[in-house]
């Protein structure tokens, strides 16, 4: 029930952005200091949606490399300690008084 939910929430916000998009095409000038374009308003928010999503992924996928690095070592110091577990499970304690 709640993925319909999203979805169809997904689905109006699309919607909603292809009508506003549709009603607001004047033509902007973008100036980055050495070079000026000349586009509708949809194309560069769109420009810059694509932008965000790459930089947000990236950021995303550095996150993930940290953390998959950190549980692998966290794997091989659990797995280090275990070994040492079962090391002093067989060789009992010996009374040598």
């Amino acid at each position: 029930m709640f993925r319909i939910i999203i979805f169809l929430l997904t689905l109006s916000l699309i919607a909603i952005s292809i009508v506003v998009s549709m009603l607001n095409s004047q033509n902007i000038d973008l100036n980055l200091y050495f070079v000026s374009y000349t586009a509708p308003i949809p194309l560069f928010l769109f420009i810059s949606f694509l932008v965000g999503s790459f930089l947000a992924l990236l950021f995303f996928f550095s996150a993930y490399i940290k953390h998959k690095h950190e549980n692998m070592n966290l794997r091989r110091s659990m797995k280090i300690k275990e070994d040492e577990i079962d090391s002093m499970r067989k060789n009992p304690l010996r009374d040598d008084h």
